[in-house]
């Protein structure tokens, strides 16, 4: 519905008809938002869904990424800290912050504004407010300003490119509106004393892992570097974000397939020609 507002001073009937079915429009729109809830065992994680993109996100927790679902919940410990940079609605967030409790932390970074609007709705419904803290910037090997490329403007969707729109094979995308977005290497919020230093890190932004790890070479030269990073890998990335690691004494401990990627590996397929993630260990 299309409503035209033009001098409402004195409204005719058919502007003020029209009104009434809008505001019960979004009354009813309203109504139909629901939230997805997910049980594990004791625990159950709770969260606000608009979309069919985002519900399927929610739903598909266990079954996406099964490695990096069994990465948090089996190594996070209660009182760590934990860096979601790319938390899109916050799937693997609010799992982190169940991980890590009353006396951890969960820094959750998203710059694209839509997922950073509800990544805000499923902190507040799983009563997190204390545990994680939400930033709405995107992170770089360097501190300054830089477009950000929405491939799509809705919530739950991905693939939106800091700096150049383009996607996971390199696809170049025409996007859909762009942002000037401010960055941030994560060694100079560190120094500045506004984040907590890591003992977990999750890295996937589609694209600019390399980058975001080059922001951090202090962080993992220091004398508590994070225990273990999981970064997403596409082809771009598969040789050098491996050395760059191996480099600041980390080794590869195991790959996480997507269930596309595993299904491809069943049927004989390739399931590196696809993104998968790379979990890294601090080397004994």
């Amino acid at each position: 519905m299309i409503i035209k507002i033009n001098d409402t001073s004195n409204p005719s009937p058919i502007f003020n008809f029209k009104k009434k079915w809008h505001k019960r429009g979004l009354k009813l729109r309203q109504w139909l938002i629901r939230e997805v809830e997910i049980v594990d065992g004791d625990l159950r994680y709770r969260f606000r869904c608009e979309t069919l993109r985002e519900s399927a996100r929610c739903r598909k927790i266990f079954l996406k990424e099964p490695g990096t679902y069994q990465w948090i919940k089996n190594e996070i410990l209660p009182g760590e800290v934990f860096y979601d940079i790319g938390a899109n609605i916050g799937v693997y967030t609010i799992l982190a912050a169940k991980c890590v409790g009353g006396n951890g932390r969960v820094y959750a970074f998203e710059p694209h504004c839509a997922n950073f609007s509800r990544l805000l709705d499923n902190i507040s419904v799983n009563h997190l407010q204390g545990i994680v803290i939400p930033c709405n910037f995107a992170l770089h090997e360097e501190d300054g300003f830089f477009p950000f490329n929405y491939v799509s403007s809705q919530a739950g969707t991905s693939q939106s490119q800091l700096a150049s729109p383009s996607g996971e094979h390199e696809a170049q995308y025409q996007a859909e509106i762009s942002e000037l977005k401010y960055t941030a290497a994560i060694d100079s919020l560190i120094s500045s004393g506004k984040l907590q230093a890591p003992h977990h890190i999750k890295i996937d932004v589609d694209g600019n892992e390399l980058l975001i790890l080059r922001g951090m070479k202090k962080l993992l030269s220091s004398p508590k570097p994070p225990r273990s990073i999981q970064v997403e890998i596409d082809k771009r990335n598969q040789i050098a974000i491996p050395q760059f690691l191996e480099s600041h004494n980390y080794v590869l401990s195991q790959k996480h397939y997507t269930k596309a990627g595993l299904r491809r590996h069943e049927q004989g397929g390739d399931p590196d020609g696809q993104t998968f993630n790379m979990l890294f260990h601090l080397k004994a």
